[in-house]
């Protein structure tokens, strides 16, 4: 009797041990800190149609836990890098309140930020007044993380990203950083502007020590390398656009073969040849970059996602390598029902800015990170369908004939 009670104490035991071991995952309260590719960018800006699909709002349906967003009322708000900034003008074009529903939620979870650098979730916070004519990023800032606060007077928490984060108390975080800053210096060919190392290593250290403070399970995600995406085409692959051979276009334009052209540059190039009139001096600015930018990008990409590795293994935080996985896209695309998507300029995958995903390119990172959570934490969550969606992503009914002379 006393052996029998003594055994059934130890399994009760064993069994709290293995209950303390077992790896746990609670996504009940789901955040997410990123910037525009978590925020759902596309097309050049923020709005409902792509927030909807993002990776993490498909994320959370998946998850089967609420998950409360920004919803920007098209034809959205922000700038995407490498075109024309235009200047602030909310409301605009058929908006009313800008964001929906009206009024807004209280609290948003998906509090990313289009072009927040990782400086910018540590340390920049809305700040009156709520719209700033000249100021693109701090207007993008106070909608997302200062609304409604600044339109309900003072005394109301002004937050960071960080702040924003850790006032949610969750139970899980998921920190998608760094991409801005990598893809400003790619598109603008300069290199000098990639992000200092140790700098990005050090603020990433302090952003997770102070998710990870009460204890949330936090996923860290690699940052993935433009010239991965469909902002950068060699003139090889222009041909397929063009028509014209490299050689015949390096010619005419005096373009070094190894360079990449932009969509802009693209666009420029093609209206001329479609027009039997080339004229190089009348290109618009901006639409190369070079081969050795491409090299500088590539050595800082690997050099930032070491650090993120570090750090987030230091503050027990897990990573998930979506370097990796859009450069798989990259180079073997997404076969979805009958059709083949590619990671090219209006190739199906990536919206008409060419380096924020369409819906397909989100959900297809969605399924992938739910696998690594499954594999990390033995959940089973299921992945989405890709194929429906062949009939709703714009960025693949906008899908072209190519042609000679231009892309239609």
């Amino acid at each position: 009797m006393k052996r029998t009670a003594i055994l059934c104490a130890g399994m009760m035991m064993s069994g709290v041990l293995f209950a303390q071991k077992a790896p746990t995952f609670d996504p009940t309260d789901f955040v997410v800190v990123g910037e525009g590719l978590a925020a759902g960018m596309a097309d050049f800006a923020l709005r409902d149609i792509y927030q909807d699909k993002s990776f993490p709002a498909q994320m959370a349906r998946q998850m089967n836990t609420a998950f409360t967003q920004p919803l920007i009322q098209p034809p959205g708000i922000g700038s995407a890098p490498g075109f024309a900034v235009l200047p602030v003008r909310l409301p605009g074009i058929l908006q009313g309140s800008v964001r929906e529903p009206f009024p807004p939620p209280l609290f948003i979870l998906n509090i990313s930020v289009p072009g927040a650098k990782l400086t910018d979730a540590l340390t920049r916070r809305p700040g009156p007044p709520l719209l700033q004519p000249t100021d693109v990023q701090q207007t993008v800032t106070n909608m997302i993380l200062g609304y409604p606060a600044l339109l309900v007077g003072k005394n109301h928490p002004l937050w960071t990203q960080a702040e924003y984060a850790e006032a949610m108390n969750p139970t899980f975080v998921l920190v998608e950083l760094g991409y801005t800053e990598i893809l400003n210096a790619a598109v603008a060919d300069n290199p000098s502007a990639l992000p200092d190392v140790n700098t990005f290593a050090g603020n990433y250290t302090i952003l997770l020590n102070r998710l990870s403070a009460n204890g949330a399970k936090v996923l860290v995600m690699t940052v993935p390398d433009p010239f991965d995406t469909g902002y950068f085409t060699t003139l090889p692959n222009a041909t397929a656009y063009l028509g014209a051979p490299p050689s015949v276009l390096s010619s005419l334009y005096g373009l070094a073969p190894d360079v990449y052209l932009s969509p802009t540059g693209l666009n420029a190039i093609g209206d001329q040849l479609f027009s039997n009139l080339v004229l190089p001096k009348l290109l618009p600015s901006g639409i190369t970059v070079s081969a050795a930018t491409a090299t500088a990008v590539h050595a800082r990409v690997a050099a930032i996602n070491t650090a993120i590795t570090t750090a987030a293994t230091a503050a027990g935080a897990k990573v998930y390598d979506l370097r990796a996985f859009m450069a798989n896209i990259k180079a073997n695309g997404i076969t979805v029902g009958t059709r083949k998507l590619n990671a090219g300029y209006l190739g199906g995958i990536y919206s008409l800015d060419g380096y924020y995903p369409g819906t397909i390119g989100q959900t297809a990172i969605a399924n992938d990170v739910l696998s690594f959570i499954n594999t990390t934490y033995q959940t089973s969550y299921k992945p989405i369908d890709l194929t429906p969606l062949l009939t709703s992503d714009p960025a693949v009914r906008f899908t072209p004939q190519i042609r000679r002379g231009r892309a239609r």
